[in-house]
């Protein structure tokens, strides 16, 4: 009985850990984040932040901006929308990842954009490069 009781108590006391004590600002738009971020950091209403972070509609996606108490923008990432018009929970938990290394940076971050395959020169344009020589 003992021995449980000690493993609750360390549990319950080791809860606090999991955040990592910086205070986050959501705005309204950034709600689908809210579960992701507040894992790790403190959420708060109002009053003393460490960070802002606000999402905003954008073409295909949702903008997420992460803004330092001094009001330096530390990342801008769209996440994508799927074939419903919603953001997947891969794409919400990527970008969340993202803002929390933003927020736990000294340095701005710039998101990945992904990579689009360059196009081969036609024959053609081979053989204009060959006659010009």
């Amino acid at each position: 009985m003992r021995s449980l009781l000690l493993a609750v108590v360390l549990t319950l006391a080791a809860v606090p850990a999991w955040a990592t004590g910086e205070r986050v600002l959501l705005t309204g738009a950034a709600e689908p984040f809210r579960e992701t971020l507040c894992v790790s950091m403190t959420c708060v209403r109002s009053g003393a932040r460490d960070a802002v972070v606000s999402a905003r509609p954008v073409k295909g996606g949702v903008e997420l901006t992460v803004k330092s108490a001094s009001g330096q923008v530390k990342l801008v990432h769209v996440a994508p929308l799927n074939e419903d018009g919603a953001l997947s929970s891969i794409d919400v938990v990527r970008a969340s990842s993202l803002a929390v290394k933003a927020i736990e940076s000294a340095k701005p971050l710039t998101a990945a954009t992904p990579k689009v395959a360059k196009k081969a020169p036609s024959k053609v344009a081979r053989l204009r490069l060959l006659a010009r020589r």
